[in-house]
């Protein structure tokens, strides 16, 4: 496996802290796209919402199983637990947490691919994921396939951007160029555990810009609809 505890040892609890804020952060991400796609009907909204809702998801099984691995390296009785089964289960939380992720990260790239085929998903998984089930160092390979994804779509939304020139495309294209950065500094944190840190703290902005820029989509969207009422009526 290879280099799996890398969090520096004082921001143990604090990271953990902040995987809730970020399963509660892209829930809400999810849920409030969902609500657009409703409105709007358009299908990569649809996607994006089921992208964050896997996202989501990770951070949900992440967050769960570092809390109870954190509780029984913290109990008296914990002379009886072995530190391989600490390592077991932490080791669970990344591959859950891998699967769920990529998935997400997946979807986004589909999206980004505009090519709206079930094969194509398929293939995509396909590659990613035996890779990763292959590799010795899931690690690191998990943040470099995160990166390279992330590439990928930070490039669809600049493409976006620089067709549309709205704020809120630039909000979204900024988001995603943050959680590139964060996990390239996630790679870095392999050697050094301060990027570690940086990239949790990235990740965290990165999310709140989206979920900001979604509830200025549905208000906009909102007053859009009660103008058209207003003229029907």
């Amino acid at each position: 496996m290879g280099n799996v505890f890398i969090t520096p040892q004082w921001f143990f609890g604090y990271d953990i802290l902040l995987e809730v804020l970020f399963a509660v952060i892209t829930l809400l991400v999810s849920f409030y796209a969902w609500k657009i796609y409703k409105i709007s009907g358009e299908r990569n909204i649809k996607l994006f919402s089921l992208a964050f809702f896997f996202i989501a998801a990770s951070y949900i099984v992440q967050s769960v199983l570092n809390f109870i691995m954190m509780a029984r390296l913290d109990d008296d009785i914990c002379g009886l637990i072995k530190l391989q089964d600490v390592y077991l289960l932490n080791l669970f939380g990344i591959y859950v947490h891998a699967i769920l992720f990529l998935i997400g990260l997946l979807l986004l790239a589909y999206v980004a691919l505009r090519i709206y085929s079930l094969q194509t998903f398929i293939l995509l998984f396909l590659l990613v994921f035996s890779a990763l089930y292959f590799s010795p160092y899931k690690t690191f390979l998990l943040y470099m396939l995160s990166a390279v994804l992330l590439g990928f779509i930070v490039y669809y939304y600049l493409r976006n951007y620089w067709a549309t020139r709205k704020s809120t495309s630039l909000i979204v294209l900024i988001a995603m160029i943050l959680l590139f950065i964060a996990y390239l500094q996630f790679i870095f944190a392999m050697d050094n555990s301060t990027y570690y840190v940086i990239g949790h703290i990235l990740e965290l902005i990165a999310y709140i810009l989206v979920l900001v820029n979604l509830l200025f989509i549905l208000r906009v969207g909102k007053q859009k609809q009660k103008r058209k009422n207003g003229k029907k009526t």
